[in-house]
């Protein structure tokens, strides 16, 4: 028997349903023996971002930065959680900026094969608004995604 060389694919998470659901398909549809599993989290600071208007108090600062981390380390434990309960062997990091760039920053770092992601299935007008990561995976990737789109 050869051996199969070893493929990293990239698991676009954010702790959601929508991203929970990904990986339980990723588990029970395409997950192999030479798959080298990264869960790619992208902090992106909104509650800093959006409350830093005005003067700086250095302990308000501080504490949305506090409360920042500790969502991120929830959502990361809901990935870890998830990953564990799929018998999907791999890693979580993370990585910083908008989502969509900073996934495929990631992919193209490591080599993926390719990347699974959820849709929250957002009609064309929000899209458009709001914005889609799964759109913007599809639409920029230089690798093969997977969308997951979750039930209604």
């Amino acid at each position: 028997m050869e051996d199969r060389k070893i493929s990293v694919v990239i698991l676009s998470v954010d702790g959601s349903d929508v991203s929970l659901f990904a990986i339980k398909k990723y588990s029970e549809e395409l997950m192999e023996s030479n798959h080298h599993v990264v869960a790619v989290l992208v902090s992106e600071r909104t509650d800093v971002a959006f409350s830093a208007i005005g003067p700086l108090d250095k302990s308000l600062v501080k504490a949305l930065i506090e409360a920042e981390e500790q969502k991120i380390s929830e959502r990361i434990g809901c990935v870890k959680t998830c990953m564990d309960e799929c018998k999907i062997k791999g890693q979580i990091v993370r990585a910083y900026g908008e989502p969509g760039p900073a996934i495929l920053d990631k992919a193209k770092e490591l080599k993926a094969s390719f990347i699974v992601t959820g849709s929250r299935g957002l009609g064309k007008l929000r899209k458009t608004l709001l914005g889609s990561v799964s759109s913007y995976l599809l639409h920029h990737a230089h690798v093969p995604i997977v969308v997951c789109k979750m039930p209604s």
